[in-house]
């Protein structure tokens, strides 16, 4: 992929994403015990025009606001719940049965033609959703239909959310237009699609909207009400996400040396191997990313992140420019790493492999990547601070001192002339800034690890990368150094006159 195109795709999606990392408030509001909510139904439905919207047709982030506080009711399904296991006869335990709170249970309602359905009702109108069981790679359609509404009744149907005993997630990014778009239902409704992927329990909300200001007589007065679908899957053809991350992390420990660095990077080829960027910016989860090889920046971070996690690798979460990576911790020693940057078959500059480029660097580094990052590692809390190269991946593999020693000559003459800082150029000024500055970063820590002599004596030597920009087209890339040497004293013998003095012998008894 062209990766200028690439890097600002994933800064766009990802300036959307930066609220959707953490389950939506109305995952929340679904947690709440059932009287509760119906309590609030009934209040809701009482004070109906509390909170109306300009027009049928307003914004996702409108709608939030009054969404949540809606009469509702509620149907559930159980996708191929027996199916695991069907060759030995053994049922497959519910993924209800993990340690973490599964959503509310949800009874169901089933309609004429259709295994499961939910319906809400107010104002006399009642919504309805209805929908049967799909087999692994066939779409689930939900039909949905109002009776007693108007000719302007509309619904939408909400991202879902998914669930397989760990943390819930949005399976998509809910900024996208896709999500709140409304249809109109007519006579004969309107119907939804979604693919379960992945074994575990989908919840999506469906709401409906019935009012016309401009037609007072055909106005139900029903801004939005909502019903709840939740699909659970329990099938051995679509692995639930803990499964496909513990399964990827025993293939990992067979495979790698047992190292936290070989694991980290094992892990971290893999991810790469599995994922395409989705460059509709509408997939942006690990769900998505395990199950459907597509999602956002936000799927890369959270598919390395768990992954890590089920290896024991401590990780962190790093946000900037519209964007997420991942902070990992390798033998006890913060590093920054960029998967979604990584991602690329492209290799563009001679013997720099792009596919490693954001693997193991500092937060300065990473910073020459994504300049908010300056603004985060400068903070007094910041948890992840990353001031050493010696994980990163061309250290690590020996490329890093190959490129080093390419200026060892140029070094050396320096040396032997005794100067105490000078310059010499880089090799790679063809190569953006944005590259070489990370590149020559790394060349510069080669640099400073290698033994440094003249005459005989020690040099400590000190290498620091530049990259400067001259103009929109021009920069200038070099290195800045500094010597300190060992001084020499000479020790001058003087000779030594020694004098003896002969005592007489004493006679003998």
């Amino acid at each position: 992929m062209k990766r200028l195109l690439y890097y600002l795709i994933c800064a766009i999606a990802c300036t959307f994403m930066v609220s959707a990392t953490l389950p939506m408030p109305a995952i929340a509001e679904a947690m709440q015990p059932q009287s509760t909510a119906e309590q609030q139904a009934q209040a809701d439905a009482t004070n109906g025009d509390t909170g109306k919207a300009e027009d049928g047709t307003n914004t996702k982030v409108a709608a939030d606001t009054v969404e949540d506080s809606t009469a509702t009711s509620t149907g559930t399904s159980a996708a191929n719940t027996e199916s695991a296991d069907a060759a030995t006869g053994t049922t497959v335990p519910s993924l209800r049965a993990q340690a973490n709170p599964a959503p509310e249970a949800i009874s169901a309602t089933s309609q004429t033609g259709y295994a499961h359905s939910a319906t809400a009702t107010q104002n006399g109108v009642t919504f309805t959703v209805s929908w049967n069981d799909a087999p692994a790679g066939t779409a689930t359609t939900f039909h949905v239909t109002q009776a007693n509404g108007s000719s302007q009744a509309k619904a939408r149907m909400d991202v879902p959310t998914y669930w397989d005993g760990g943390s819930q997630e949005s399976v998509c990014d809910p900024s996208r237009q896709a999500w709140a778009s409304y249809y109109s239902l007519g006579t004969t409704g309107h119907d939804f699609t979604f693919d379960f992927t992945a074994s575990g329990t989908y919840r999506i909300y469906f709401y409906f909207m019935d009012n016309d200001r401009n037609d007072p007589q055909n106005d139900k007065g029903i801004y939005y009400l909502r019903t709840t679908a939740e699909v659970t899957v329990n099938d051995a053809a679509r692995p639930s996400v803990t499964q496909i991350v513990n399964d990827a992390v025993a293939q990992c420990r067979q495979e790698a040396n047992g190292s936290e660095y070989d694991m980290a990077l094992w892990l971290h080829d893999r991810t790469l191997d599995q994922l395409e960027y989705d460059h509709s910016l509408n997939w942006c989860s690990a769900e998505s990313g395990l199950t459907r090889h597509q999602g956002t920046c936000e799927s890369y971070q959270r598919i390395y992140s768990k992954l890590l996690d089920a290896a024991g690798i401590a990780n962190g979460r790093i946000t900037g420019n519209g964007h997420t990576w991942n902070a990992v911790k390798i033998d006890s020693k913060w590093c920054q790493m960029d998967l979604t940057w990584d991602d690329t078959s492209d290799n563009w500059y001679g013997d720099l492999d792009q596919r490693h480029l954001y693997f193991g660097l500092t937060d300065e580094l990473m910073a020459i990547a994504h300049s908010d990052h300056t603004a985060n590692f400068k903070k007094n809390d910041y948890a992840y601070r990353s001031t050493d190269l010696s994980n990163n991946y061309f250290v690590r593999n020996g490329k890093a001192d190959e490129w080093a020693e390419k200026y060892a000559d140029r070094i050396q003459q320096h040396l032997d002339a005794k100067e105490e800082s000078f310059s010499i150029a880089a090799d790679n000024q063809s190569i953006p800034q944005s590259i070489s500055g990370i590149q020559n970063g790394i060349v510069a820590y080669a640099m400073n690890q290698r033994e440094w002599k003249t005459d005989g004596a020690k040099v400590e030597l000190t290498a620091a990368s530049s990259v400067t920009k001259e103009s929109n087209s021009k920069w200038s890339a070099k290195y800045d150094l500094t010597a300190s040497y060992e001084t020499t004293y000479a020790i001058t013998t003087m000779p030594r006159t020694v004098k003896y003095t002969t005592e007489p012998k004493p006679n003998s008894p």
